[in-house]
């Protein structure tokens, strides 16, 4: 039994180092509980809860289909954000949202089934995980991080089902235990 989400990577490669000075400039107006390393960047798409090996393996009938007809699409970083009660600061993308809200939208219904629909909400907002905030102040806006952002954009050619493992006190980790390759 493990504890199982969809997503996108987030190349740490591309955005890494620009994420984590989004982190420095939001830092000092921010009470952070923990912000999160670039290896842990990603974008939740459907979060499924607890699995067991058969409901991996029924996710993985359920999505394939999908996935094999998606076309790859490009997104791109550029704002920060926050979600006030869940203390969550984040980042957002642009680019090609139309492709990415499809997807998410085709993969409700069957991951339903499952009952990962108890974990969605009413509207999905493609974010970034920045950090998680011990308190925050409600009035907080963010500020400006575009300057930080230039070249934080890349291809996103496939979907992952990660799994939450446990890192101890850095965090936990998100290994990639399925990739759901778009048609190229």
């Amino acid at each position: 039994m493990g504890r199982y989400f969809l997503g996108l990577e987030v190349p740490k490669e591309t955005c890494g180092a620009m994420l984590l000075k989004v982190e420095e400039r939001l830092e000092p107006s921010l009470d952070v509980k923990k912000w999160y390393r670039p290896e842990q960047f990603h974008i939740t798409t459907h979060f499924l809860g607890d699995l067991d090996a058969g409901q991996v393996q029924r996710v993985i009938e359920l999505v394939t289909p999908h996935t094999a007809v998606q076309q790859p699409f490009r997104l791109r970083i550029d704002h920060a954000g926050w979600f006030p009660r869940a203390k969550v600061v984040w980042c957002g993308v642009t680019g090609d949202i139309g492709p990415l809200q499809d997807l998410y939208a085709v993969l409700a219904e069957p991951l339903n089934t499952l009952g990962a629909g108890r974990f969605a909400h009413d509207q999905f907002r493609p974010h970034i995980t920045l950090g998680r905030l011990r308190s925050a102040d409600p009035k907080w806006q963010p500020p400006q991080v575009a300057d930080l952002l230039e070249g934080a954009e890349w291809e996103v050619s496939a979907l992952h089902l990660y799994e939450s493992v446990s890192a101890g006190a850095q965090g936990p980790d998100y290994p990639a235990r399925h990739t759901f390759q778009f048609q190229v």
